[in-house]
């Protein structure tokens, strides 16, 4: 549990500090949700909403100026995540990669809405083509290289892509 908490809070540090070092094309990926794909644990939901809803009180904490909003996304995030992974075979690459697109993009349409309903009106289909569908398809492949390397040097390359 500490590895994984570890591991959570390295990705928190990378979503707040390093984000805006990787910008390809102006998007940056979701460290956040590519921590909760490697951590919550396979059958475990509880376990996504508590680590989902830590990450994001810290990022209301921390980033939000709006407080509640970080934590209900992120607990969604990592209850989807959790969900994904009971329901979806989880030992390969792509399948992960699968996982953090499908959860990148029920979060990104989420935010949008709560922006829509509450703050500014924005046009949702044009803001999900323009920045939730890229920035979840950068935090998909994003993810690959992090999972590569654990596979590499865990001896299972075999099992890498499926």
């Amino acid at each position: 549990m500490l590895i994984r908490v570890l591991l959570l809070f390295i990705c928190f540090l990378l979503q707040i500090g390093v984000r805006n070092n990787v910008l390809l094309f102006g998007f940056a990926p979701d460290f956040l949700i590519m921590g909760f794909v490697l951590t919550v644990k396979k059958n475990d939901i509880l376990d996504g909403v508590i680590l989902g809803a830590g990450c994001g009180l810290l990022y209301d904490l921390i980033a939000y100026s709006y407080f509640g909003f970080g934590i209900f996304t992120l607990t969604l995030a990592g209850f989807l995540t959790a969900v994904f992974k009971k329901h979806v075979f989880t030992d390969n690459i792509i399948s992960k990669m699968l996982i953090a697109l499908l959860v990148s993009l029920i979060n990104g349409i989420i935010t949008l809405l709560i922006i829509n309903s509450f703050y500014v009106q924005v046009g949702i289909t044009i803001e999900l083509v323009r920045v939730v569908l890229p920035v979840a398809v950068y935090t998909a492949v994003i993810l690959s290289v992090p999972l590569f390397i654990y596979y590499l040097f865990s001896g299972k390359l075999k099992k890498v892509f499926g």
